[in-house]
């Protein structure tokens, strides 16, 4: 069963069809690029950086920090791109790896047909062939004609040097036939010998079919070199999808063009993450590794309450990482460390398992079945390429960390949630680390630049110069359970030794005799705490201490940490005594018709001529005019290629019906509505099926045009009438229908960095907001509202339907800037608009739809759009009771 597209996914994958689109639209990627992003970060366009081996070339790149699925969306990406940017039904994808051992791994995954992945290329593609370099040595030309084919190679071997690189670029009589009937406008493009003939070679081949690549982290392939032999596969476009992509270059190395980040936050939402990780830092190795153990058995116990409630199976999984061996010094090697868990621990030897270059203790293992009893995997770096468990809860460095290439690959394998989602017991929601350090600082500095280099920081330049500060331990949500949470201290001396399972939140200091509480302790854990003294005057001093650090952590919780409820009253449909939030499905449910509305697409709505670019730039360079030319040349070639002798009306007819969803419609009354269309262009505007059948891509678009708009008039008029007092289900705002903010879901694309501390927002984070302007502004007043309680930055949509409040419009959802809980009970929504754009249509229609939900709330709820900065003190007026 194919997996389904987290909230993310399906955002990432939302901009990566704007995107092409807008390609199309706009004829230029760099265009197309700034206008994307400019629609992405309400109106602040990136520059695009042009590859100059690769002019003009759509050449992007989604961010996914690791653990966020990239597969997944690459398998759905692939389509994307053929419906939206080559509009062809098929088309050759190259997938490139950063190593042998991924391409094995990623061949093994899209050749199954029981893998969620190969089920997502089918479902996205219908058939699909996955092959390697060798076989497609042999592909013919009916293969690629009648399905997808996605080759899946390491750059290395399209390199001419390398061997199998070699046979790329020969001439190859089995391939004779893919340039055979071939026009020579798509022959144009092919690589030429010097006397002007060409080789039947598999990379002409790539050449003349535009292969859509994949490139799996990219940021192994963004060097001079890598270009130059992209460059010679002619691809159509270059999709990267990494955790770390480039974010400074040069004019030979440029930086990648970010088209979409996911953040943290968003992968921590929909818990496909273990976050914050918890890290311990103590400089004796042996006491360290005791603590450590100490939590993994800890987070067996809460393993076995998770499989009783749940059912679940988990088994917490230690990862051990030692010092490699020197002929120079003594270190800390994976033998050394073995021997400490056999002999001082007593761990069991079927437990621990070796993983180095020279021990492959995992190869064949499956570590997520419950027989299996492994529970301690030693390693130095030998996990770093395609190794995955998510049981992997605790990772441990018997040495101090000083650089993030110590610990970034083998911290990522601790920060997958087993099975993606939360579970009941809270310490299975963390990962666990612990270094062998005095020095915390540093450690965590090594932790955090490993957290970086999964992807977990904010995408900005400016952000990976910063200087580590306290700030930033929270900017990667990085906890510890040593250094920086609150503590108390007993001066005390233990009667017993304190159990290891206490090892994370309680410390005693010989020397000074002193107990020190470092985090919250449940009834359990204080009780076993006491266990350990005899005197009652001591028992009671650790009781009151508990208690203390207990207000201490609490008061520092944002109110959703403290499990505050906010609930919102949403616009509500009343149909007798039931309710239900009002949405697109009530416009869709009442129902509307094709029937009689014009089927007639006018020149201005449909013609066969090429599109313009509309954009107003002028390029004079040779590479400006370079850039240009590409998007067109593609579209004609994909056209050449695609050349179909004409379609009779009804093949046609059905192929458009079903080329785009109108899950409201019938395909009867819209076979008849596009039966029409079709005759009306052929009829009137003297057509031929040949014609359209070759354009039927910009036909189907035009006819999903015409529809839309008939749908928009149709449902503009039920929504005015829903809106209405006097209608039959008339719309309400009560109590019995609200939505609630959810307390551990607040997925922030971007989380707000600036100076200024704010102090009422809902969640321990503020997201999607700008450190100025006049936005922010509007925050700061509203933050330092008497009225106030606490508000939220409400995140926009798409994707966001569960994690914000928002309210329907006679298109989609309007999801207001900010939403408030007063101290009197009420709700007030902001949402802020400049002087220019307050009066626009689009605002007039929320501002009378916040009106509505105000005016149907009987007093509960407050909506106000000021008018520009100047207008943002008059919520004050809007605030104050009745």
């Amino acid at each position: 069963m194919t997996h389904e597209l987290k909230d993310y996914q399906c955002r990432a994958l939302h901009w990566l069809k704007r995107y092409f689109e807008n390609c199309r639209k706009l004829g230029k990627a760099g265009t197309a690029f700034y206008e994307t992003t400019g629609e992405i970060h309400e109106g602040e366009g990136r520059a695009y950086r042009n590859v100059k081996e690769l002019p003009g070339l759509p050449y992007i790149c989604l961010r996914l920090p690791t653990g966020g699925g990239k597969t997944l969306v690459a398998c759905h990406a692939i389509g994307v791109a053929n419906r939206h940017l080559l509009q062809a039904e098929n088309s050759l994808v190259i997938w490139l790896v950063p190593s042998q051992a991924i391409r094995e791994q990623t061949l093994k995954a899209l050749r199954n047909r029981e893998h969620p992945y190969r089920q997502a290329l089918e479902a996205e593609l219908g058939s699909v062939a996955v092959m390697d370099i060798g076989e497609a040595l042999y592909v013919t030309k009916p293969a690629l004609d009648s399905q997808t084919v996605i080759v899946v190679a390491t750059m290395q071997a399209f390199r001419r040097e390398d061997t199998e690189g070699l046979k790329v670029f020969q001439s190859n009589g089995h391939l004779m036939s893919h340039f055979q009937g071939v026009p020579e406008e798509i022959l144009r493009d092919v690589d030429r010998n010097a006397d002007g003939t060409f080789d039947y070679s598999l990379a002409n081949v790539f050449r003349v079919r535009k292969p859509v690549v994949i490139v799996d982290e990219a940021h192994n392939a963004r060097t001079p070199l890598s270009f130059g032999t992209l460059a010679r596969l002619g691809p159509a476009c270059i999709l990267e999808l990494t955790a770390t992509p480039t974010l400074t270059g040069t004019e030979d190395n440029p930086a990648s063009n970010v088209l979409y980040s996911v953040s943290a936050a968003e992968l921590k939402a929909e818990h496909m993450i273990k976050l914050p990780v918890k890290l311990k830092t103590r400089p004796e190795w042996k006491e360290l590794l005791g603590e450590a153990i100490g939590i993994r058995n800890g987070l067996e116990k809460a393993a076995e309450r998770e499989k009783a409630a749940t059912g679940e199976y988990i088994r917490p999984i230690m990862l051990l990482q030692a010092q490699p061996k020197s002929a120079t010094r003594q270190t800390l090697t994976v033998e050394v460390v073995e021997k400490c868990l056999l002999e001082d621990f007593k761990i069991p030897e079927k437990q621990i398992v070796r993983a180095t270059g020279e021990d492959r203790g995992l190869d064949g293992v499956d570590l997520s079945k419950a027989d299996c009893p492994i529970r301690y995997v030693i390693t130095v770096q030998a996990l770093k390429e395609g190794w995955d468990c998510p049981f992997a809860y605790v990772l441990c460095s018997v040495a101090e960390l000083h650089a993030a290439t110590a610990v970034e690959q083998i911290l990522g394998r601790v920060l997958r949630l087993p099975k993606a989602s939360k579970k009941t017991e809270a310490d299975l929601n963390y990962a666990y680390a612990f270094t062998a350090s005095a020095n915390f600082a540093a450690s965590a500095k090594a932790l955090t630049d490993g957290l970086v280099a999964n992807g977990f920081e904010k995408q900005e330049a400016r952000d990976l110069i910063a200087p580590l500060a306290e700030a930033d331990l929270d900017r990667f949500e990085l906890g510890e359970l040593g250094a920086k949470t609150v503590a108390e201290k007993v001066t005390a001396k233990p009667a017993k030794e304190i159990p290891v399972e206490l090892a994370a939140k309680v410390e005693f200091d010989a020397a000074s005799d002193t107990v020190k509480i470092l985090g919250t302790l449940n009834a359990d854990e204080e009780a076993q705490l006491k266990e350990c003294f005899d005197k009652p005057e001591a028992k009671t001093e650790i009781a009151a201490a508990v208690q203390r650090v207990r207000v201490k952590v609490e008061a520092a919780k944002s109110p959703s940490e403290r499990g505050e409820p906010f609930r919102v009253p949403v616009l509500a449909v009343k149909q007798g005594d039931f309710l239900e939030q009002f949405e697109q499905t009530h416009l869709d449910d009442f129902g509307w018709t094709l029937k009689g509305c014009d089927a007639a697409l006018a020149e201005a709505e449909f013609t066969l001529a090429a599109d313009v670019p509309q954009t107003g730039e002028v390029d004079i360079s040779e590479s400006g005019k370079l850039e240009a030319r590409f998007m067109p040349e593609l579209e004609k070639q994909m056209t050449l290629l695609s050349v179909d002798s004409a379609w009779p009306l009804a093949r046609l007819v059905n192929w458009l019906d079903r080329s785009f969803s109108h899950h409201d419609l019938t395909p009867q009354e819209t076979g008849v509505f596009i039966t029409a269309l079709v005759t009306h262009l052929t009829d009137a505007r003297k057509l031929t099926l040949e014609q359209l059948t070759a354009n039927r891509y910009k036909l189907s678009r035009a006819v999903e045009r015409k529809i839309a708009a008939h749908r928009a008039a149709a449902q503009k008029k039920v929504y005015d009438e829903f809106l209405s007092p006097g209608f039959a289900t008339p719309l309400v705002v009560a109590k019995d229908t609200e939505f609630q903010f959810p307390p551990d879901a607040y997925p922030a694309s971007e989380l707000y960095r600036g100076g200024y501390k704010f102090k009422k927002h809902y969640f321990p984070v503020i997201g999607d907001l700008k450190s100025d302007g006049e936005e922010f502004d509007c925050a700061v007043f509203l933050d330092g509202l008497p009225e106030v309680k606490f508000w939220v930055r409400n995140l926009p949509g798409p994707g966001r339907e569960t994690s914000s409040f928002w309210l329907q419009t006679s298109t989609d959802k309007f999801y207001p800037d900010f939403v408030c809980l007063l101290t009197d009970g009420r709700i007030l929504v902001v949402e802020y608009k400049n002087e220019k754009d307050w009066s626009n249509d689009d605002n007039k229609e929320k501002r009378a739809l916040g009106e509505l939900w105000q005016e149907r709330s009987n007093g509960a709820c407050v909506f106000h759009m000021p008018k520009g900065s100047k207008d943002v003190a008059t919520v004050r007026e809007k605030v104050e009771p009745a």
